[in-house]
C-alpha cells in the first residue's frame, strides 16, 4: 500500500505539469490514479469492518495518513482546478462534453473547493490555513476510526452471564441456544441450551430479541443500561472524541466560509440547505406526533391491564411491551414468524423479485468457478454471486460478495453495502469493467449444519434494503468511474434504491414464495402473512419519532451547538443537547445516564454527519417511487415500470442530477408525502 501511494503521488506530480482544459487533459489523466487508490484503500477499509484484528488495526493506522495526504494533494491541485475551470468557461470545449461529463466536472470543482483548494493560492496566511486544514482532515480520520473501534470493542467486551434459566423467561428457544453458545465462546459451560450458562451480549442479533422478549424487567434494565452507555467510560470513552470531532468540523466549515458544518454538508446534497432538511423533518413530525401519542397510550393501557406491568413505561420496557402488544393483536411473535423465513429461500425470492421487476438473473458462483476466476473470500461463509441480464445473451453485468452472518468477535454490527470495483470503460479499448459490490448483513448464523439460518422479518427487510444499494451500484450504465453506480449520488438520494426494495418484502406474492416452515416446508398460514404485511403499520408512529430524533439531533449538533472547550462559556454538553431534543421527539423520556451518542456510529464513525435526515428524505422518494408500481393494474405494466426504474434510478448513478432522474422516472417534479404516510399507516399530508 505504501508503494502504491508513493507511485500515485509521484505520477500525479508529474502529470500536474501537463494538465490541459479538456476532458482527456484533466479527468482522463487522473481517472486511473483515483481508481487505483479507491480500490486499494477500499479493500483495507472493508477488511477492517469484517475481519478486525490488532494487526489490521495497526496497518490501517499506518496507511490512513498516507491515504488522507494523497487525497488532499489531488483535491487541492491548483493545476487541475485551473484546467477544469477553464474548460467549464470555454463554451466550445464545454459544449463538446456530454451531460455526464459536464456533471462530473461540476461536481469535481465543487469537491475541490470543499477540499480547500483555495488555500493553495498565493495570499496572506494561506499557507498556514492549508496546513491547518490538512491537519484537521487527518485528525478527523484518526478520530472516526478510533470512535468505531471503541464501539466495537465495547460491544465485544460486555457479556452478562446467566446461570438460572428462569431469569430468561420469555426468550425464544433460538435465542436461548445462541446465548448458550456465546457463553461457551467466553469460557462458560459447554454450549448446552438446557443447562446453560447463557451470555447476554450487546451484538444486535442477541440484544434486540432479548430486549423484546425477556419478561425479567430488572434484567432488561441492566442490559439496556449497559447498551445505552457503551463506549462512554474508561479507555473506550467516546465523549472526548465526539467533542473534538464536532470542534474540528466547526473549524473546517468556518475555514471554507460556511456558518456551520451542517451548512457545509447540505451544500453538496439534494436538499441543498439546512432549512429544507428541517422543513421535511418537521412536516413528518407534525404528521406523526398524534399517531405516536395514541400508540404510547395504547401500549401503556395494554401494559397495565393485560400484562400487569408497571407504568409509566421506561426505555427498557417499550420494546418488550411493543412485542407483547403485537402478539396480542396479531397472534404471532417475531420468533414464530422466523420459523417460516429460512435464509436460502428468502435469498432466492429476492433474486426472483430482481428478475421479475428489473430483468436480471442472479446466481451463486460455486467454489470451482471461484477458483478458476481467482476469486478469494475472507470467511468460509462468504458467498459470491454474478448478475446477468435476463435477455437471451445473458450479458454479464456485475458480481457481488455476500457476507450475511454475525461474527461479533471480528465483524462490526449493522448492515451495509460498499464498493469493491466500480464500472469503468477503458477509453483506449472500449472494454467495460463490470462493477463488484460488497453486501454485508449481521443476521443470526445457522444453529447447526443441518439447520439453516432463520431470519426475523426485520432481517428480511434489511437484506432487501442492502441489495437495493447493490443494484444501484451493479446496474449502472455510466462508464465514467467518477459517477458510476453509487459514486457521486447525492447522500440524501442514495437511500432511495435501498428503501424502494424493502417494499417488495411485504407483497403477498413474494411473501408466499419466501415463507415456508424450516422443518416441514409448510407455507406460512394466511393469518400470519396478514400479520407480516400489517407489521410496518403497527407502532409506526413511535418508530418514525425515533428516526426523527436521530435526524434532528444530528442537525442540531452540526448546526447550532457550539462545542465546549476550556475557554468557552458554553455550559450545555452533547448529552444535554440530546436530552433537550428528546423533550420534543422522545415520548418515553431517556434516562439521565443515557450515552447513546457515544455509539452513534452513523455520524461519528461513518458518513452521515449532518446527513442522518437522508434516511427520511430518501424515504419520501422511495415510497413515492414504489407508488408508481402500486398504481399499475397488470403484471405487464408493473414490469414496464420496473424496467423504467432500472433504466433511470438504477442506471444513471451520480452522472445525472437526482431531480432530473426523478423527473424522468416519475414524470413530474417534486415528491408527495402521502405514499410514505400511507405505507406507515399514518395520517395523510401533502408536501
Amino acid at each position: 500500500m505504501e508503494a502504491l501511494v508513493r507511485h500515485i503521488e509521484t505520477t500525479f506530480e508529474k502529470r500536474s505539469q501537463s494538465f490541459e482544459p479538456t476532458w482527456e487533459g484533466t479527468m482522463g489523466m487522473t481517472q486511473d490514479l483515483e481508481d487505483d487508490l479507491e480500490r486499494a484503500s477500499g479493500v483495507i477499509t472493508h477488511l477492517s469492518m469484517v475481519k478486525d484484528s490488532p494487526e489490521l488495526r495497526k496497518a490501517i493506522e499506518t496507511v490512513q495518513p498516507m491515504i488522507v495526504k494523497i487525497s488532499l494533494q489531488m483535491g487541492q491541485s491548483l493545476e487541475l482546478y485551473d484546467a477544469l475551470v477553464k474548460m467549464q468557461q470555454n463554451e466550445r470545449t464545454w459544449e463538446a462534453l456530454d451531460k455526464e461529463q459536464q456533471r462530473i466536472v461540476e461536481k469535481t470543482i465543487q469537491g475541490m473547493k470543499l477540499s480547500g483548494v483555495a488555500f493553495g493560492l498565493e495570499g496572506e496566511g494561506n499557507a498556514e490555513k492549508r496546513k491547518r486544514f490538512n491537519e484537521i482532515q487527518e485528525r478527523k480520520a484518526q478520530l472516526s476510526l478510533k470512535f468505531s473501534n471503541n464501539v466495537q470493542d465495547a460491544t465485544k467486551a460486555y457479556a452478562k452471564i446467566i446461570t438460572d434459566k428462569t431469569e430468561l423467561e420469555g426468550c425464544p428457544e433460538s435465542l436461548i441456544k445462541s446465548m448458550a453458545k456465546h457463553a461457551q465462546s467466553r469460557g462458560h459451560g459447554n454450549g448446552d441450551a438446557d443447562s446453560g450458562p447463557w451470555a447476554i451480549t450487546l451484538d444486535a442479533p442477541t440484544f434486540v430479541p432479548f430486549i423484546m422478549n425477556c419478561k425479567n424487567r430488572d434484567l432488561r434494565e441492566a442490559v439496556y443500561r449497559a447498551n445505552i452507555k457503551k463506549a462512554s467510560d474508561g479507555d473506550r470513552d467516546n465523549e472526548p472524541i465526539i467533542k473534538e470531532i464536532l470542534s474540528l468540523r466547526e473549524e473546517e466549515a468556518a475555514m471554507l466560509g460556511f456558518s456551520s458544518f451542517g451548512a457545509l454538508s447540505l451544500s453538496k446534497k439534494m436538499a441543498s440547505n439546512v432549512d429544507t432538511a428541517k422543513e421535511v423533518l418537521n412536516r413528518l413530525y407534525e404528521a406523526t406526533l398524534p399517531a405516536a401519542k395514541q400508540e404510547l397510550n395504547e401500549l401503556t393501557e395494554f401494559a397495565k391491564n393485560q400484562l400487569n406491568h408497571p407504568t409509566p413505561l421506561r426505555p427498557w420496557d417499550t420494546a418488550f411491551v411493543g412485542e407483547e402488544f403485537r402478539k396480542d393483536r396479531f397472534k404471532y411473535s417475531a420468533d414464530q414468524i422466523s420459523e417460516y423465513l429460512v435464509f436460502p429461500r428468502v435469498m432466492n425470492t429476492l433474486f426472483d423479485v430482481a428478475k421479475d421487476s428489473f430483468g436480471i438473473h442472479v446466481s451463486e458462483v460455486d467454489s470451482a468457478e471461484q477458483k478458476r476466476a481467482g476469486i478469494t473470500t475472507w470467511n468460509k461463509d462468504v458467498k459470491v454471486y454474478k448478475v446477468q441480464d435476463d435477455g437471451p445473451d445473458k450479458t454479464l453485468l456485475a458480481y457481488f460478495y455476500g457476507d450475511f452472518y454475525s461474527r461479533s468477535e471480528e465483524k462490526k454490527s449493522g448492515a451495509w453495502m460498499d464498493v469493491c470495483v466500480t464500472r469503468m470503460k477503458d477509453p483506449s479499448t472500449g472494454k467495460v469493467r463490470v462493477p463488484i459490490a460488497y453486501m454485508i448483513c449481521n443476521q443470526p448464523p445457522p444453529m447447526s449444519d443441518s439447520e439453516p439460518s432463520r431470519m426475523k422479518f426485520q432481517d428480511v427487510t434489511t437484506l432487501f434494503h442492502e441489495f437495493g444499494h447493490c443494484l444501484q451500484h451493479m446496474l449502472t450504465t455510466v462508464d465514467y468511474p467518477q459517477a458510476s453506480g453509487i459514486k457521486g449520488v447525492e447522500w440524501d438520494f442514495v437511500e432511495v434504491a435501498s428503501q424502494f426494495m424493502e417494499n417488495f418484502a411485504y407483497e403477498p406474492q413474494w411473501l408466499d414464495r419466501m415463507a415456508r416452515h424450516y422443518k416441514t416446508d409448510e407455507p406460512m398460514p394466511q393469518d400470519m402473512k396478514k400479520t407480516v404485511m400489517q407489521s410496518r403499520e403497527c407502532l409506526a408512529g413511535l418508530a418514525m419519532m425515533r428516526q426523527l430524533h436521530f435526524a434532528t439531533l444530528d442537525l442540531e449538533l452540526h448546526t447550532n451547538y457550539k462545542p465546549r472547550n476550556q475557554d468557552s462559556t458554553v455550559t450545555e454538553s452533547i448529552f444535554d443537547v440530546d436530552r433537550r431534543m428528546a423533550q420534543k421527539t422522545c415520548l418515553v423520556p431517556p434516562i439521565p445516564e443515557d450515552r447513546f451518542l457515544c455509539s452513534f456510529s452513523h455520524i461519528f464513525g461513518g458518513g452521515y454527519a449532518a446527513g442522518y435526515y437522508s434516511y427520511k428524505y430518501s424515504e419520501l422518494y422511495s415510497a413515492d417511487a414504489y407508488a408508481a408500481l402500486e398504481e399499475q393494474d397488470s403484471i405487464e405494466s408493473r414490469q414496464r415500470v420496473g424496467r423504467k426504474y432500472r433504466d433511470t434510478v438504477l442506471a444513471y448513478g451520480g452522472a445525472t442530477d437526482p431531480k432530473q432522474v426523478w423527473r424522468e422516472f416519475r414524470g413530474r417534479d417534486g415528491v408527495q408525502v402521502d405514499a410514505l404516510l400511507r405505507h406507515s399507516g399514518l395520517q395523510s399530508a401533502t408536501a
